[in-house]
Protein backbone atom coordinates (compact mmCIF):
# COMPACT_ATOMS: atom_id res chain seq x y z
CA UNK A 1 0.00 0.00 0.00
CA UNK A 2 0.98 3.27 -0.97
CA UNK A 3 0.97 4.55 2.58
CA UNK A 4 3.44 1.88 4.01
CA UNK A 5 5.43 2.77 1.30
CA UNK A 6 5.44 6.54 2.77
CA UNK A 7 6.29 5.61 6.29
CA UNK A 8 9.14 3.88 4.73
CA UNK A 9 10.13 6.04 2.68
CA UNK A 10 9.99 8.66 5.99
CA UNK A 11 12.39 6.84 8.16
CA UNK A 12 14.99 7.19 4.95
CA UNK A 13 14.37 10.68 4.89
CA UNK A 14 13.00 12.56 8.25
CA UNK A 15 15.51 15.01 8.24
CA UNK A 16 14.78 16.26 5.36
CA UNK A 17 10.72 16.44 5.45
CA UNK A 18 11.11 18.06 8.91
CA UNK A 19 13.34 20.56 7.28
CA UNK A 20 10.47 21.19 5.26
CA UNK A 21 7.78 21.70 7.30
CA UNK A 22 6.44 24.42 8.97
CA UNK A 23 6.46 24.78 12.81
CA UNK A 24 3.03 23.31 13.12
CA UNK A 25 3.33 20.45 10.67
CA UNK A 26 6.58 19.46 12.59
CA UNK A 27 4.58 19.44 15.77
CA UNK A 28 2.13 17.41 14.54
CA UNK A 29 3.89 14.56 12.95
CA UNK A 30 6.02 14.43 15.85
CA UNK A 31 3.22 13.88 17.65
CA UNK A 32 1.84 11.16 15.84
CA UNK A 33 4.72 9.07 15.09
CA UNK A 34 4.53 7.90 18.60
CA UNK A 35 1.06 6.70 17.86
CA UNK A 36 2.28 4.76 14.75
CA UNK A 37 2.99 1.83 17.27
CA UNK A 38 -0.83 1.89 19.02
CA UNK A 39 -4.47 1.01 18.19
CA UNK A 40 -4.97 4.25 16.43
CA UNK A 41 -1.67 3.62 13.94
CA UNK A 42 -4.36 3.43 10.82
CA UNK A 43 -5.55 7.40 11.73
CA UNK A 44 -2.66 8.14 12.66
CA UNK A 45 -0.83 6.99 9.42
CA UNK A 46 -3.29 8.86 7.50
CA UNK A 47 -2.69 11.74 9.29
CA UNK A 48 0.99 11.50 8.17
CA UNK A 49 0.36 10.91 4.94
CA UNK A 50 -2.27 14.27 5.28
CA UNK A 51 0.93 16.28 6.29
CA UNK A 52 3.21 14.65 3.53
CA UNK A 53 0.36 15.64 0.97
CA UNK A 54 -0.03 18.94 2.17
CA UNK A 55 3.80 20.26 2.83
CA UNK A 56 6.18 18.42 0.33
CA UNK A 57 6.80 19.15 -3.50
CA UNK A 58 5.39 16.45 -6.15
CA UNK A 59 8.58 15.50 -7.18
CA UNK A 60 9.90 14.89 -3.28
CA UNK A 61 11.03 11.03 -2.71
CA UNK A 62 8.19 10.76 0.24
CA UNK A 63 5.79 12.33 -1.74
CA UNK A 64 6.10 10.07 -5.06
CA UNK A 65 6.41 7.02 -2.43
CA UNK A 66 2.69 8.18 -1.01
CA UNK A 67 1.20 8.90 -4.45
CA UNK A 68 2.29 6.44 -6.30
CA UNK A 69 4.59 3.83 -4.25
CA UNK A 70 8.03 3.16 -4.77
CA UNK A 71 8.92 -0.52 -3.91
CA UNK A 72 9.01 -3.16 -6.19
CA UNK A 73 5.98 -5.02 -3.78
CA UNK A 74 3.89 -4.19 -1.46
CA UNK A 75 5.62 -2.88 2.47
CA UNK A 76 4.48 -5.46 5.46
CA UNK A 77 5.91 -2.77 8.34
CA UNK A 78 6.66 -4.33 11.69
CA UNK A 79 4.70 -0.54 13.46
CA UNK A 80 6.33 -0.74 16.69
CA UNK A 81 9.99 -0.70 15.27
CA UNK A 82 8.59 2.22 12.76
CA UNK A 83 7.36 4.12 15.36
CA UNK A 84 10.65 3.57 18.01
CA UNK A 85 13.12 4.42 14.78
CA UNK A 86 11.08 7.65 13.99
CA UNK A 87 11.16 8.98 17.35
CA UNK A 88 14.55 7.93 17.57
CA UNK A 89 15.39 10.03 14.51
CA UNK A 90 13.68 13.13 15.97
CA UNK A 91 15.16 12.77 18.91
CA UNK A 92 11.96 12.08 21.60
CA UNK A 93 11.40 9.63 23.93
CA UNK A 94 9.14 6.63 23.86
CA UNK A 95 5.27 6.78 24.17
CA UNK A 96 3.92 7.10 27.42
CA UNK A 97 7.07 9.00 28.78
CA UNK A 98 6.31 12.88 27.80
CA UNK A 99 9.62 14.89 27.48
CA UNK A 100 7.74 18.42 28.15
CA UNK A 101 5.78 19.01 31.18
CA UNK A 102 2.56 20.26 29.26
CA UNK A 103 2.94 17.38 26.57
CA UNK A 104 3.12 20.21 23.73
CA UNK A 105 4.93 18.71 20.39
CA UNK A 106 8.38 19.77 20.21
CA UNK A 107 9.08 22.94 18.19
CA UNK A 108 10.62 22.28 14.33
CA UNK A 109 13.68 24.40 15.60
CA UNK A 110 13.64 21.77 18.96
CA UNK A 111 13.60 18.42 16.36
CA UNK A 112 16.24 19.59 14.23
CA UNK A 113 18.60 20.53 17.16
CA UNK A 114 18.46 17.48 18.59
CA UNK A 115 18.90 15.64 15.48
CA UNK A 116 22.31 17.86 14.94
CA UNK A 117 23.39 16.71 18.47
CA UNK A 118 22.87 12.92 17.48
CA UNK A 119 24.79 13.54 14.39
CA UNK A 120 27.57 15.60 16.22
CA UNK A 121 28.20 12.97 18.68
CA UNK A 122 29.16 10.47 16.20
CA UNK A 123 33.39 10.04 16.24
CA UNK A 124 34.64 12.61 13.91
CA UNK A 125 38.18 14.49 13.00
CA UNK A 126 39.56 17.92 13.90
CA UNK A 127 40.74 19.94 11.14
CA UNK A 128 44.27 19.64 11.87
CA UNK A 129 43.58 15.73 12.23
CA UNK A 130 41.75 16.07 8.50
CA UNK A 131 44.90 17.56 6.93
CA UNK A 132 47.32 14.66 8.49
CA UNK A 133 45.08 12.00 7.00
CA UNK A 134 46.22 13.65 3.78
CA UNK A 135 43.05 15.06 2.86
CA UNK A 136 41.48 18.91 2.17
CA UNK A 137 39.36 19.89 4.89
CA UNK A 138 37.65 21.78 2.41
CA UNK A 139 36.96 19.13 -0.43
CA UNK A 140 33.37 18.86 -1.72
CA UNK A 141 33.26 15.19 -1.13
CA UNK A 142 34.02 15.56 2.70
CA UNK A 143 30.95 16.05 5.54
CA UNK A 144 32.08 19.00 7.33
CA UNK A 145 29.46 19.51 10.55
CA UNK A 146 28.84 22.49 11.97
CA UNK A 147 29.15 23.26 15.19
CA UNK A 148 27.19 25.08 18.08
CA UNK A 149 30.87 26.87 18.87
CA UNK A 150 31.14 27.70 15.33
CA UNK A 151 34.05 25.13 14.71
CA UNK A 152 33.55 22.44 12.47
CA UNK A 153 34.13 18.78 12.63
CA UNK A 154 34.53 15.59 9.85
CA UNK A 155 33.08 12.22 10.78
CA UNK A 156 35.39 9.79 11.41
CA UNK A 157 33.79 7.30 8.96
CA UNK A 158 34.72 9.36 6.11
CA UNK A 159 38.43 8.08 6.36
CA UNK A 160 40.56 5.21 6.02
CA UNK A 161 43.19 4.78 9.40
CA UNK A 162 45.97 6.57 8.47
CA UNK A 163 45.21 7.23 4.51
CA UNK A 164 42.70 9.64 2.55
CA UNK A 165 38.99 9.43 2.25
CA UNK A 166 37.56 6.39 1.01
CA UNK A 167 36.72 6.68 -2.46
CA UNK A 168 32.97 5.39 -2.34
CA UNK A 169 32.25 7.54 1.03
CA UNK A 170 33.44 10.23 -1.51
CA UNK A 171 31.04 9.61 -4.52
CA UNK A 172 28.30 9.04 -2.16
CA UNK A 173 28.53 12.23 0.01
CA UNK A 174 28.64 14.39 -3.83
CA UNK A 175 25.59 12.27 -4.78
CA UNK A 176 24.15 13.32 -1.67
CA UNK A 177 25.11 17.29 -1.77
CA UNK A 178 27.33 16.76 1.29
CA UNK A 179 28.80 20.49 0.58
CA UNK A 180 25.50 21.93 0.29
CA UNK A 181 23.50 19.94 2.85
CA UNK A 182 26.18 18.27 5.06
CA UNK A 183 23.63 17.17 7.95
CA UNK A 184 21.27 15.41 5.84
CA UNK A 185 24.38 13.61 4.04
CA UNK A 186 25.83 12.71 7.72
CA UNK A 187 22.22 11.54 8.54
CA UNK A 188 21.98 9.25 5.75
CA UNK A 189 25.43 7.92 6.96
CA UNK A 190 24.63 7.17 10.27
CA UNK A 191 20.86 6.73 10.00
CA UNK A 192 19.63 2.81 10.21
CA UNK A 193 18.88 2.30 6.22
CA UNK A 194 15.87 0.52 5.85
CA UNK A 195 16.62 -0.79 2.17
CA UNK A 196 20.67 -1.83 3.76
CA UNK A 197 19.16 -3.11 6.64
CA UNK A 198 21.70 -1.06 9.10
CA UNK A 199 23.47 2.14 8.93
CA UNK A 200 25.40 3.00 5.79
CA UNK A 201 28.70 4.12 7.29
CA UNK A 202 28.69 0.57 9.61
CA UNK A 203 28.77 -1.68 6.36
CA UNK A 204 31.87 0.34 4.68
CA UNK A 205 33.78 -2.92 3.65
CA UNK A 206 31.14 -5.26 4.89
CA UNK A 207 28.56 -4.72 1.50
CA UNK A 208 30.01 -3.57 -2.07
CA UNK A 209 30.81 -0.44 -3.08
CA UNK A 210 28.41 -0.57 -5.63
CA UNK A 211 25.31 -1.70 -3.47
CA UNK A 212 25.95 1.43 -1.70
CA UNK A 213 26.20 3.37 -4.37
CA UNK A 214 22.73 2.21 -5.56
CA UNK A 215 20.87 2.91 -2.17
CA UNK A 216 22.39 6.48 -2.61
CA UNK A 217 21.40 7.16 -5.90
CA UNK A 218 17.73 6.64 -5.10
CA UNK A 219 17.87 9.96 -2.52
CA UNK A 220 20.65 11.55 -4.80
CA UNK A 221 18.55 11.46 -7.92
CA UNK A 222 14.69 12.29 -6.15
CA UNK A 223 15.86 15.60 -4.03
Amino acid sequence: MAVEDAIAALREHWDDVISQLDPQAAGQLGRLVGELSGPGREAAADQIADILVDSLPARHPVRRALVSGVMSSPLVLDWDSVAADLLARAGLSVPGEPEFADDSAPSVAEILRRVTERLLAAPALSEQQVLGHGADPADPGLIRLPRPDGGQQWPLFQFTPGNGPLRVVRAINILLDADGDPLGAADWWLSRNGWLDGRPSELLGRVPDDVLLSAARVVGSEV
